[in-house]
Parts: structure tokens; sequence; C-alpha cells
């Protein structure tokens, strides 16, 4: 971790916008570099993943949808992780949690768990089904142990098309009510 994200007391949680589009994909780039390396390609993760994301983010951002909504985390002005949940993707698993990314040398202070609340703030501000569940990777080990450190439970399994083209076995992972992961 490094040792300017000792503490998250300067961090800022803000609604993602329209106009973060570069910002979402670029952390989400990053991300990936560092979390899905040996999981996606090489090739992808250096040279089509930038194009990739920013293409899906613009997608998003400049058609905005009523049933999902986005924050981003800066911490001293710079953008540093974000998280978007979709209220309808699985009705009976709750809200999904599609993306919850930290820069890689952020990792480990504590703004994962911050992001998780928000989460779960803006899961009951907007009346959202109170479950929360997303979809990890078995392989990203780092991110499962993140996961289960919060109380999130495996739901199920499945073989995920990933973005490189390659198929991944994935867990569902979930918590049956958000509430739980919200910061006292």
């Amino acid at each position: 971790m490094s040792e300017s994200f000792a503490t998250v007391a300067d961090l800022v949680l803000r609604p993602m916008r329209a106009d973060d589009i570069e910002i979402v994909a670029s952390l989400h780039v990053a991300s990936w570099r560092t979390a899905y390396r040996g999981i996606f390609t090489d090739v992808y993760l250096d040279t089509a993943a930038g194009t990739e994301r920013r293409a899906h983010w613009t997608r998003r951002l400049e058609s905005p949808q009523p049933l999902q909504t986005g924050v981003v985390a800066e911490q001293d002005g710079v953008p540093v992780g974000f998280c978007y949940l979709i209220a309808d993707a699985d009705p009976p698993r709750g809200t999904l949690l599609d993306n919850l990314h930290v820069v890689g040398d952020a990792r480990g202070a504590g703004l994962g768990r911050r992001l998780l609340a928000r989460a779960a703030e803006e899961i009951e501000a907007r009346h959202w089904p109170r479950g929360l569940h997303l979809w990890v990777f078995d392989a990203n080990t780092g991110a499962r142990r993140f996961y289960e450190r919060q109380g999130a439970q495996v739901v199920d399994r499945t073989v995920y098309s990933s973005a490189d083209g390659g198929a991944n076995a994935a867990l569902c992972y979930a918590w049956p009510d958000a509430a739980a992961l919200r910061l006292v």
C-alpha cells in the first residue's frame, strides 16, 4: 500500500457523471491490469482493454439508465476508485454490484470498504432491492478474500465469456441485505 493512501479521511465519494468517461475507463483498465493479469490475456490488457472499456463507459454514461448509478472515489482530487450498481440485473438476488475497482497502490487502505458502504447507502436511498450481489472470477483470489471479509457468501457459480474472448470460472457473492455493509 502506498504511503499516500494510509488514510481515507480525505476521501471524497461523489456521483458518477457523464463527463467521467475517461476517468472511469482509465480506473477500470488500471485495476484490470493489476487484478486480472493471468486471468485475461496480456495482449488484451495491454492493447485492447483501454479502447473497449472507453466504449463501454461511453455507452453507459452518455445514456444513463434510471436503475443504474455509479460513485467515483477521489483522494486529494485524484480519482482512485469507483463502483457501479444496477438495480434490475437479477431481481431475485437484489441489486448487482457490477463494478468495484480501486487502483492498485490504493488497495488495502479501506477504500473498497468505503465504496461498499456507499453502495449500501445508494441502494437504501433509491429504495432498490436490498440484497446485493456481484460476480468475481474464481482466479481473482484477492477480490474473493476482500468480499469474504465483508461477509459475502458464495451463492452460485458459472463460466463467463470474458472481455478478452476467453472463458473464466466465476463465483456469485451475495449479501441478503446491503444495509449490513453501511458504516456506523
